[in-house]
C-alpha cells in the first residue's frame, strides 16, 4: 500500500470516527484535481465551483461507503464524472428543444414565410413531434448527443466523460441521429 493511500485511508478513518473537520484537508489536496477534471468538460468557472463543491459535499457525505483500498482521487473523480452526467441529464429537455427547435427551422426555408398563422401552427406541431422524438430517444442515445448538442463537447470527451470507448460514442450519436431522422420521415410520410 502506497504512503499516499495509507495517509488518505487514515484520514478517512479519523474523520468517520468524529473529527470531521479534517475533511478540509482531503478538500484542499484534491480539490485541484477536481477543477481540472471538471474545467474542460463545463468551461464556466461559476459552474466548475458549484460542481466542484457539490462533488465535495456528496463525497463526505457517502465517506462511510468509501473503500481505504482504493485511490481517494480515483473515487473523487468518479463522483464529478457522474455529478456532469446528472447535470447534462437534468438539462435534457431544454437541450432537447434546442436541438428540435434548429432542426425544424433548418429543414423549412426562409424565415419570413413565420408570419403566416397556419405555417407558425405546422410549425410548432412539427417542432412538439421532434422535441417528443428526442425524449423518446434510448438513453444511451440521447445523453452523449445532447453531451455533443448542449456543450459541443469533442467525441473524445464525452467518451472520457461516460468512460466509453470513443467508437462506442461516435457510433451512438451517430444511431441517435438516424433514429431522429427516421421518425422524422416516418411522420412526413403519414
Amino acid at each position: 500500500m502506497s504512503d499516499d493511500l495509507r495517509q488518505d485511508g487514515d484520514l478517512i478513518g479519523r474523520i468517520l470516527a468524529g473529527e470531521s473537520g479534517l475533511f478540509g484537508l482531503l478538500v484542499g489536496k484534491y480539490e485541484r484535481l477536481v477543477f481540472s477534471f471538471l474545467l474542460p468538460q463545463v468551461r464556466n468557472l461559476q459552474e466548475v465551483e458549484d460542481l466542484a463543491q457539490e462533488t465535495f459535499l456528496r463525497a463526505y457525505s457517502h465517506l462511510a461507503g468509501f473503500d481505504t483500498g482504493r485511490k481517494f482521487s480515483t473515487w473523487i473523480v468518479a463522483i464529478a464524472r457522474n455529478l456532469l452526467v446528472d447535470r447534462y441529464r437534468k438539462n435534457c429537455q431544454a437541450a432537447a428543444a434546442q436541438e428540435a427547435f434548429q432542426e425544424v427551422f433548418a429543414s423549412r426555408g426562409p424565415l419570413s414565410t413565420l408570419g403566416d398563422p397556419e405555417h407558425r401552427a405546422e410549425l410548432h406541431e412539427e417542432f412538439r413531434r421532434t422535441f417528443q422524438n428526442i425524449l423518446e430517444l434510448p438513453e444511451d442515445y440521447k445523453v452523449p448527443l445532447l453531451m455533443r448538442i448542449m456543450q459541443d463537447l469533442s467525441y473524445d470527451e464525452i467518451a472520457e466523460m461516460l468512460e466509453l470507448p470513443l467508437q462506442t460514442v461516435k457510433n451512438r450519436i451517430f444511431k441517435a441521429r438516424k433514429l431522429l431522422r427516421a421518425k422524422r420521415n416516418a411522420t412526413h410520410d403519414l
